[in-house]
């Protein structure tokens, strides 16, 4: 998608302005520092799904990468649904973000001010590929909370990752899976990976891992519906043993893997088609209707 065309309104520098008249300074200390904090969140017939879960994680990431996010919860969910509101948004995908501006070109930033951006788009979904994806392993490592904040949602965090899904891509898989430093079972370039073995699940634990909101949900799902889950430290062949393999994202929502590598995976199974339809339930008894909000 080429952003330079989008078309509608964007909520830049405390006011709702056409989008193309949304810049920034070439100078700006975020294009050199990553110095940046955002969310990914959508909307479903109207209805924005686990906007409190992401804007509660929008302030916490930018308390832990010293941002400064001027706006409590309620402020910022009422700008959504007016922005939601003003371009007509059906389906589609929310991108706020919260950046340092021009006023330093210096690591430090103490006279650095912060800037909140809200963008939405229509959008469907990241991978649109009911056959299962593929993924290649990545030759980078995932960092872990002794090196990098990771607990936050940093666009720092996601410099190793947009270097992976390059590589994945030229060799012409979907996606790849990350490793961490000790050569356990991350997660893929920008979802949470979980794995089934006779009808148990496992997934990494998150000292390595963005712990996702749709991760949230779906462990969720499992306790609900008593599907046991181990969470752990597992090396890439317990992964490569599994039944089946899936991702989760707010973009991907539970995306099932057909390959990793050269392993082949069964791409449907009841368990997968379980917590698919038991996250289409979530998403239509999503209390947050734009059209009931007055803004």
């Amino acid at each position: 998608m080429d952003f330079s065309k989008l078309k509608g309104k964007i909520f830049f520098q405390d006011k709702f302005i056409p989008t193309n008249k949304a810049n920034i300074h070439v100078l700006n200390h975020s294009l050199h520092f990553a110095s940046a904090v955002f969310e990914g969140i959508r909307v479903y017939n109207r209805k924005i799904l686990f906007l409190d879960d992401h804007i509660e994680r929008l302030i916490f990431s930018s308390k832990l990468m010293k941002l400064n996010c001027r706006f409590k919860k309620k402020k910022l969910r009422n700008i959504i649904y007016k922005l939601i509101k003003i371009n007509g948004i059906k389906d589609g995908y929310i991108r706020p973000i919260i950046f340092r501006s021009s006023h330093s070109m210096s690591p430090e930033t103490l006279n650095c001010k912060s800037i909140i951006a809200i963008a939405c788009w229509k959008w469907g979904n990241l991978f649109k590929n009911e056959k299962g994806i593929s993924l290649d392993i990545s030759k980078y490592p995932k960092l872990n909370k002794d090196i990098y904040p990771i607990e936050a949602k940093s666009s720092g965090s996601y410099q190793v990752s947009v270097l992976s899904r390059i590589d994945s891509f030229k060799k012409k898989f979907d996606d790849c899976l990350m490793l961490d430093l000790k050569k356990n079972v991350a997660e893929s370039s920008a979802c949470n990976v979980f794995w089934s073995k006779k009808n148990i699940i496992y997934t990494p634990k998150n000292h390595s891992i963005l712990n996702g909101v749709t991760r949230k949900a779906v462990l969720k799902i499992c306790k609900n519906n008593k599907i046991k889950v181990i969470e752990g430290d597992f090396k890439l062949s317990k992964i490569l043993n599994a039944d089946t393999v899936f991702l989760t994202g707010t973009a991907a929502e539970i995306q099932s893997v057909r390959r990793i590598k050269s392993k082949n995976f069964k791409i449907n199974s009841e368990l997968i088609s379980l917590l698919k339809n038991k996250f289409e339930l979530v998403k239509s008894e999503c209390p947050n209707k734009v059209s009931k909000i007055k803004v």
